[in-house]
């Protein structure tokens, strides 16, 4: 117990240290600008997202430039940290503004909102078990790390997608603590937290609940399941809020650096994921908006908006450079009738955008009218069914807007941003997690309905029943999940890592057996596994969209079980291991002829090594 608890610490120490740095370099960014800031918390809320982008870019020169060695990693670490500490010895200019004004009724949320966020903490302190996690966020780090830089991962199409947030996750692993790298996307919530606070009090300047604008925010269930896990939708949450911010202040104020830090901050989301990418053309939008509004000439206009893309660009297009180099496809592993692609093709194509369609509860036009109802109240975690769950907070409390008489420019702005933005997402992926960039603005807008409706007795008390209720609703998912995962014990040494891993997650005790048993020099085909290649210490190779297309292909094109031994000596494996249920039994995408043949190959050419349940591994002879 006390070993763990010191290596918990430790943990919390390193996230400390990352914290300084990050922060310490965006401060000294910001010392060059021209900008004085309303509060220490804007200083803070900026300079740590223009540090986090810093960070990421020194590690990702270090894997253009094959130099992600220990001693690359650990000199540059030093340097980063020598000038982390010059920024924190500039002070930021500050010009205070008038703090704002809080309801009663938003102290009680503050109480809850530390509630929620310890037990989030709680669970940051336990092993990673998110699924995509194991599978890109945390694995492609690792083998860059093993293999001193950037190159092709064959099999894994995730590792394609844009990696900002990654590279930080590639620190945690330097430093051999993937729980750092869940406590990195924790203090992202956290930092994004910080922003909603920000934009409470200077953006929407008589919202009276910022406390429950946050608690809202954190409490969607879907929210709380990626706090606690290594994932990066959160770098894109506090980067996407950084940056309309930054667009507000600019509006405001009209200081080119605002403007600047605004294209910093879209491009630093769409270097997290391509989601992201349409920030970029609602800034142009909103730009263009102003301009006309304000009566800017078009030679102005055309400089902002050159300047803001540039900015973009800058922050932007390097993880795109890369993919364009080692794919082919600079949006990889998407349009591939364009652009084509490294390890991909067209039936793989044809599937991945039919899994995407698949996604959420129907493309019809009865689909779409009915889509806020169900995306409310029917979604769930772990299906196609929208993959997450949102609750009905939103459902129920943004249709008081229409009562409203007048809205102040920054919520009509806001709304205008949301509603475009729930358009693109629906009309792609419908999958919960790639909305919640706009969580903390729908939650913001909640406050602010409730803020304006505070003086109409009965109607501020039936929002303030629905805000309960939906809080309830959230709350008793988010207790599910708490429970069912049980962290206390592993996070305070009780329960060792092995254990909770093996309760957690059913194919990690192949996973561990495979580390322990088989010699360093095995490559290991990977069937039917969920792809947690994070967790297999050996070389090993896994389709990771569908999981048995490479096998597929193999038995279609060859005749006999040699052929079939050959096709797979000469791809350099040593073992398979599979799940046989999926691979063999009902759900199993195999054809009759095809089952017949690899059961013919693995009863000629593959030796049993270890079975557990529907877990089989076998040795190639």
């Amino acid at each position: 117990m006390s070993a763990t608890l010191f290596q918990q610490a430790v943990t919390v120490a390193l996230l400390g240290g990352w914290c300084l740095i990050t922060t310490g370099l965006g401060r000294l960014c910001l010392g060059f600008s021209s900008l004085s800031f309303a509060s220490r918390g804007e200083g803070l809320f900026l300079s740590a997202g223009l540090g986090i982008t810093v960070v990421a870019y020194a590690v990702f020169l270090l894997g253009v430039a094959q130099s992600l060695h220990p001693s690359a990693i650990a000199a540059a670490l030093i340097v980063l940290a020598s000038l982390a500490l010059a920024g924190w010895r500039r002070p930021l200019p500050l010009s205070y503004a008038a703090p704002g004004s809080r309801s009663p009724w938003d102290r009680p949320a503050a109480v809850l909102l530390g509630g929620v966020l310890f037990a989030g903490f709680l669970l940051v302190l336990t092993p990673e078990t998110g699924k995509d996690a194991l599978i890109y966020h945390l694995a492609v780090p690792k083998l860059y790390l093993l293999h001193h830089g950037f190159y092709f991962i064959p099999g894994n199409a995730f590792a394609g997608y844009p990696l900002l947030g990654e590279m930080h996750y590639l620190l945690a692993l330097f430093l051999q603590n993937d729980i750092l790298a869940k406590a990195m996307n924790y203090a992202l919530l956290c930092g994004t937290l910080l922003g909603m606070g920000l934009f409470a009090r200077h953006v929407l300047q008589n919202q009276q609940f910022p406390s429950l604008s946050m608690l809202i925010f954190l409490s969607i269930p879907s929210v709380f399941a990626v706090s606690h896990a290594a994932y990066t939708d959160l770098f894109v949450t506090s980067f996407t809020l950084a940056a309309i911010y930054s667009f507000f202040r600019w509006s405001e104020h009209r200081l080119t650096a605002w403007l600047i830090l605004c294209g910093l901050f879209s491009g630093s989301a769409a270097a997290c994921k391509y989601t992201a990418l349409l920030a970029t053309p609602l800034g142009c939008l909103g730009i263009l908006y102003l301009a006309n509004r304000n009566g800017n000439s078009a030679q102005e206009t055309l400089r902002r908006l050159a300047l803001y893309v540039a900015a973009a660009f800058i922050a932007g297009s390097p993880f795109y450079l890369k993919n364009w180099i080692v794919t082919g496809n600079p949006f990889y592993p998407f349009f591939y009738g364009i652009f084509g692609g490294r390890g991909w093709d067209g039936d793989q194509a044809r599937l991945y955008d039919l899994f995407i369609q698949n996604l959420g509860m129907g493309r019809s036009l009865l689909d779409y009218l009915l889509l806020p109802w169900n995306l409310s109240l029917r979604a769930k975690m772990d299906s196609l069914d929208f993959d997450g769950i949102l609750g009905p907070i939103f459902l129920l409390t943004l249709p008081f807007l229409a009562a409203l008489r007048r809205w102040e420019t920054p919520l009509r702005m806001i709304l205008a941003y949301a509603l475009l933005t729930f358009f693109f997402w629906a009309s792609s992926a419908q999958q919960i997690r790639y909305l919640i960039p706009l969580f903390p603005l729908l939650a913001l807008v909640t406050g602010a309905i409730l803020t304006r409706y505070r003086i109409r007795n009965k109607i501020f008390g039936l929002l303030l029943c629905i805000v309960a209720g939906s809080l309830a609703f959230n709350g008793y998912h988010i207790a599910r999940g708490f429970i069912k995962i049980d962290p206390l014990r592993v996070a305070v040494g009780l329960e060792s890592r092995d254990h909770f891993l093996s309760r957690t997650l059913p194919p990690y005790t192949m996973y561990r057996f495979v580390n322990r048993a088989l010699p360093p020099d095995a490559r290991i085909f990977l069937i039917y596994m969920k792809n947690y290649t994070f967790l297999c210490d050996r070389d090993c190779y896994a389709d990771a969209m569908f999981e048995a297309h490479t096998l597929q292909k193999i038995l279609r094109e060859e005749a006999s079980p040699d052929r079939v031994r050959n096709r797979l000596k000469t791809a350099g494996f040593t073992h398979l291991l599979y799940d046989e249920f999926y691979l063999l039994g009902e759900p199993s995408p195999l054809s009759a002829e095809e089952k017949q043949l690899f059961l013919a190959f693995q009863n000629s050419y593959m030796r049993n090594v270890r079975q557990q349940g529907f877990y089989r591994l076998y040795r190639l002879i």
